[in-house]
């Protein structure tokens, strides 16, 4: 286990305060204070002038200021009021300017710039809709996350250099413009209108954010004094309810929960129609794609809103962990997208209790068990130093991992001695930026716990543990013996096992206990136990660690009184640990199909999820007779709950109608059975005809027409997504399209994609969804082989690895081959280490495959035949 000091060490003297030379980070000699920015967009022809004059702190005598910039023209440069000299290094993304005389102290900078409004979106770009009249408009908007600030003024664009942003904006009469502050000075003049914001509070550049267009935007909710809208497109007013009702009860509930006030004076929430990521967290003027902010709750499935719940509610958390503190340097980023995670899932939680949010965290959770159980997984935290590398934190170890550690910690210590460190961080650390260990000791010093011992145990080192858990005979009695190894996945390169973790373990038989298991191959015995107690390791399943039961206490769990005494996340870690033991070849298939029968009575949401994850995964392991047989053991594993819960019914749960989309879609698309195939025609055509059906059962229709649907069924679905009246409507049947198990309706697809009809924030997921396509997927990744430069020219940079991400469900010998030969040729050089993740875990379906698919086909043939 590397220890923070020695991991951070190179960061700690190339930051702010230090000269060393660097390629990725600026010399601390001269420091920005204040920026005073005024920007003047022209739509029409995509490009913006700007002026910014920079307050500076000068730390040594120097004649050099440098500062990042890229695709900007300057057109002027003075220093003090004197003219200076200036240089641009497209390589390193660096301005420097030269003075004549020597600077000491307080100096000022101005600069005078052009940029074009990009079509990548990242740093000031162009997003577009059509009007109502046919009319394509343009809005002006920033995304400055990681290191695009300096791709729309000249700046310190690090997230330690933090200053104070008055932002001014020039704009063509007629429309509306928003930033980081609420709008305090406007003056117009020959068709202009220029308004000016209030100051930010000290911040990161990243978060400054400017947006120019024709918008419209609600009437503000008055939340304890902070104004808070929703900013949309015209027409749109009747899907912003929903995010007002989720970002006011959010804004009110963290401002309890953190016991700080709100640190700016306004929020805005606003959709865009294009945007790369989900949402961005900039002070005061949030940006989200349409998708996750406008929904309209009477047409929109249970998981569409939770959506839109969990996304505004993450990016408010970060108004204080992010904005108010803010990671050093970007190995930080791990660390506020953790907290903003673990906060939206506490926050939705409270918001809609009947949703089981920290259940359902579960399935998400497990996204980062599968990358975490590979040789190529990374630690939480890692030493970040080029932009590229900055992009590589954004992905589910950041997010879900991160949040699944900061929810064993709070279930270890109890939620409000972990809520009480938390806000002690962040009243120690406001305004300024941090490290790691500087949470930890906060939460250390209120609760007394060995905090960072523990915590440095799981962020410094890959991977998690498997703790195995037996009956052992201890001064003759009975009790449970636990023992930890590293978990990982077979197919995959070895990888070292490990320093061993410091593992809150909490035990139930009768009454709970909590063990610290600490070192790795060491037992640890619990409380005696009895003789026929059902044991579980792992209680209330919030522990990031998987359990292997030996033989006596697995059959004790295997009964079914046992099984409906666990909780539901515990019924659903049994059986995500059992198909993870099945990938590492702990477990074969055909054990696993026989564990998931014994779950024909289960009636949970969340349980399902799992067996419906671990069929879907098994189902990919055999062809012909064998899936067929596999699919009549799909039905009839299904069958009985789905009759239990007929139909839909007024004032009855939005789990148990997710519930029953859920096994609408499994029977329909995976088991292929005949008479609910019909029934989804039958309610995809009603709906067609303006019929009212439940969102849940039609979200499931869809899928399964298209899976078992013609070159009709697609036109239809392809008409729908142009004319769709919501968001969440259009996505639903766009990415239906890849549902198609037809060699020409899944070029079709491909085609479309990459056609202007598809905006290119959605365009990388349909090809994703393509090659995720049983029948049809090799033909797909084909086809985005033959498209990549054209790909990698189009779409936004940090899709093009989550593009590709469904290879690793190409199975063969031959697939693994060909992707390994074109990756060689063709590196992903933003995400080289996702890329690494993907080609693994293809490697590791490829070896499950090899593995147990003969006896799997074997067993199911004969299974049919009796």
């Amino acid at each position: 286990m590397a220890t923070p000091d020695a991991a951070t060490s190179d960061l700690t003297d190339t930051g702010p305060g230090d000269s060393t030379p660097d390629p990725h980070r600026l010399p601390s000699t001269v420091l920005p204070s204040r920026y005073d920015v005024r920007i003047r967009p022209s739509l029409d022809d995509a490009s913006f002038s700007g002026h910014v004059r920079i307050a500076l702190d000068v730390q040594r005598p120097t004649s050099t200021v440098v500062l990042n910039a890229i695709e900007l023209g300057i057109d002027s440069v003075s220093v003090n009021g004197a003219d200076a000299t200036w240089e641009l290094d497209a390589t390193t993304e660096r301005m420097t300017v030269t003075t004549r005389d020597e600077l000491t102290g307080a100096a000022e900078l101005e600069i005078e710039f052009t940029g074009i409004l990009n079509d990548k979106l990242r740093g000031f770009y162009r997003s577009t809709y059509t009007d109502d009249d046919g009319v394509e408009q343009v809005i002006a908007t920033t995304q400055m996350q990681a290191t695009d600030c300096r791709r729309a003024f000249p700046c310190w664009d690090e997230p330690a250099f933090k200053a104070v942003f008055g932002i001014t904006l020039d704009i063509d009469d007629g429309l509306t413009a928003i930033s980081n502050g609420s709008e305090i000075e406007r003056s117009s003049t020959e068709g202009r209108t220029v308004i000016r914001f209030a100051d930010t509070m000290v911040m990161s550049p990243y978060l400054v954010a400017f947006v120019v267009g024709r918008l419209e935007m609600t009437e503000p909710v008055d939340v304890d004094g902070i104004p808070l809208r929703v900013v949309h497109v015209p027409g749109k007013s009747a899907l912003t309810g929903f995010g007002l009702d989720v970002g006011t009860f959010s804004l009110r509930w963290f401002q309890e929960y953190y016991g700080i006030p709100y640190p700016s004076d306004k929020v805005d929430l606003i959709a865009l129609p294009d945007f790369a990521a989900g949402a961005m967290e900039n002070l005061g003027c949030i940006t989200f794609r349409e998708s996750l902010l406008l929904v309209d709750p009477d047409t929109s499935t249970q998981s569409e809103r939770q959506n839109v719940a969990d996304v505004v509610a993450h990016e408010l958390a970060h108004m204080w962990f992010g904005d108010l503190v803010t990671m050093r340097w970007w190995n930080g980023i791990w660390l506020n997208e953790a907290f903003a995670t673990f906060m939206e899932i506490a926050a939705c939680d409270a918001f809609a209790p009947e949703w089981e949010r920290w259940t359902s965290f579960g399935l998400e959770r497990s996204m980062a068990f599968e990358v975490d159980s590979l040789a190529s997984t990374r630690p939480v935290e890692f030493e970040v130093r080029s932009p590229a590398e900055a992009d590589g934190m954004f992905d589910v170890l950041t997010y879900q991992k991160g949040g699944a550690l900061l929810r064993m910690l709070e279930q270890y210590l109890g939620a409000e001695r972990f809520r009480e460190g938390v806000s002690h961080y962040l009243r120690t650390h406001a305004h300024a930026n941090t490290e790691t260990n500087d949470l930890w000791d906060a939460i250390e010093a209120t609760s007394g716990e060995p905090v960072r011992q523990m915590m440095d145990s799981w962020i410094w080192q890959p991977g998690y543990p498997l703790v195995t858990a037996e009956i052992a005979t201890v001064d003759g009695e009975a009790v449970v013996e636990l023992r930890q190894e590293r978990f990982e996945f077979a197919g995959g390169d070895s990888a070292d096992g490990g320093n061993g973790w410091m593992i809150p373990v909490h035990v139930r038989s009768g009454a709970e206990t909590t063990t610290l298991l600490l070192e790795p191959e060491r037992s640890v015995t619990t409380a005696p136990v009895s003789d026929t107690d059902a044991i579980i390791v792992n209680a209330g399943g919030h522990g990031f660690f998987r359990v292997a039961y030996g033989p006596e206490l697995r059959a004790r769990l295997a009964d079914p009184e046992a099984l409906a005494g666990l909780t539901t996340l515990e019924r659903y870690c049994l059986v995500d640990d059992a198909w993870a033991a099945t990938l590492a070849g702990r477990m074969s298939a055909v054990d696993l199909l026989d564990l998931l029968d014994v779950f024909a009575d289960e009636r949970e949401y969340g349980v399902w999820q799992a067996v419906v994850v671990a069929l879907g995964g098994v189902s990919r392991l055999v062809e012909g007779d064998a899936l067929d047989a596999l699919r009549g053991r799909v039905r009839t594993l299904v069958r009985p709950a789905l009759s239990d819960l007929g139909d839909p019914v007024a004032g009855e749960s939005d789990l148990t109608r997710k519930l029953r989309g859920l096994l609408t879609r499994t029977a329909g698309s995976l088991g292929r059975d005949d008479e609910i195939i019909a029934t989804c025609r039958d309610l995809f055509t009603r709906s067609l005809d303006g019929a009212s059906v439940d969102a849940e059962l039609l979200s499931a229709a869809t899928a399964v027409v298209a899976a078992s649907g013609d070159a009709a069924d697609y036109d239809r679905m392809l008409d729908g997504v142009s004319s769709a009246s919501t968001p969440q409507e259009q996505l639903r049947l766009l990415f239906a399209l890849a549902e198609y198990d037809d060699e020409q309706l899944a070029a079709r697809t491909c085609e479309l994609a990459m056609s202007d009809s598809v905006k290119t924030q959605n365009a990388p997921f349909l090809l994703r969804a393509a090659i995720g396509n049983r029948g049809q997927g090799a033909s797909s990744w084909q086809f985005v082989q033959e498209h990549w430069d054209e790909a990698n020219a189009r779409f936004p940079g940090n899709t093009i690895v989550r593009m590709v991400d469904s290879v690793k469900l190409l199975n063969t010998a031959e697939a693994v081959d060909d992707a390994r030969r074109f990756f060689a040729d063709h590196p992903i050089e933003q995400a080289t280490q996702t890329l690494e993740q993907i080609l693994e875990r293809q490697r590791v379906n490829a070896a499950l495959r090899e593995r147990d698919g003969s006896a799997l086909d074997r067993e199911l043939l004969s299974g049919a035949a009796g």
